[in-house]
């Protein structure tokens, strides 16, 4: 199943055909992404991880709807893990911003044993000037871990094909911890023509009830295809809402 769902959203993410883009109001992307983790209670983990995404507009009412798949492998002590999700949102997109509803699933594999989780809720873009995005989300998450998520974030173009963000946000995990982050990355569209970016952060996460504190870097490409837009904020502004919606509370992903 695994392998399909990331075939099915890297197929979508590479449809670039004029025929295609005429015909559907079509985005996609695709992200390949390496994240080093600095623990002070854990050795240090590091991550190698690609995800796709595809969006297709409902006609003419403003829908939109979209694919997500992704998998991630996680090397720790010396030892190993694997996590893939597959999910998707139904979202309504508008000149002045977007809102919608999502829900993912995933799977942790690790020395034997697996864990599954689904998140589930609604998030919004805000598009205050050509300059600057607003953008929250808000939902829970249930299975063999339980909790609740809040978060929100700026988005900034200091130009066209150059975004820096700021976000921060806050996980309840029952039973076992409250997760705080605090978010900064920035991404630049390389080449207009051949849509291709790069983007690079950086995460500071801190953990109750002695969880202790963790330092996130992250840097990777991304591959955008759009039907509208050329620059990085139309592409972003039109493209997919995988960014958006990404679920990724640190203590989820260790």
């Amino acid at each position: 199943m695994f392998r399909k769902a990331i075939l099915t959203a890297s197929t979508l993410a590479l449809m670039t055909a004029p025929a295609f883009a005429d015909d559907l109001d079509f985005a996609g992307t695709l992200t390949g992404q390496y994240t080093h983790v600095g623990l002070d209670n854990l050795p240090d983990a590091e991550t190698w991880g690609v995800n796709g995404a595809g969006a297709i507009g409902l006609g003419d009412t403003g829908l939109n709807a979209e694919l997500d798949a992704g998998y991630n492998h996680i090397t720790i002590a010396h030892g190993h893990a694997n996590d893939w999700n597959i999910g998707g949102s139904l979202f309504w997109k508008g000149d002045m911003g977007r809102v919608g509803a999502n829900v993912n699933y995933t799977q942790a594999n690790a020395y034997g044993l697996s864990a599954d989780t689904t998140n589930y809720g609604g998030f919004g873009e805000y598009f205050a000037s050509d300059m600057f995005t607003f953008s929250a989300k808000a939902g829970g998450f249930s299975g063999d871990i339980d909790g609740a998520y809040v978060a929100g974030g700026i988005t900034g173009y200091v130009f066209p094909d150059f975004a820096a963000s700021v976000g921060l946000s806050y996980n309840h995990i029952n039973h076992a911890t409250n997760e705080t982050d605090i978010s900064l990355n920035g991404e630049y569209l390389l080449s207009e023509e051949i849509p291709v970016s790069g983007f690079v952060g950086y995460t500071h996460s801190s953990f109750t009830n002695g969880g202790g504190n963790a330092n996130t870097v992250f840097i990777g490409l991304r591959l955008y295809t759009n039907s509208t837009g050329s620059t990085l904020v139309e592409r972003q502004r039109n493209g997919t809402t995988a960014a958006l919606t990404n679920f990724g509370p640190l203590g989820l992903n260790l």
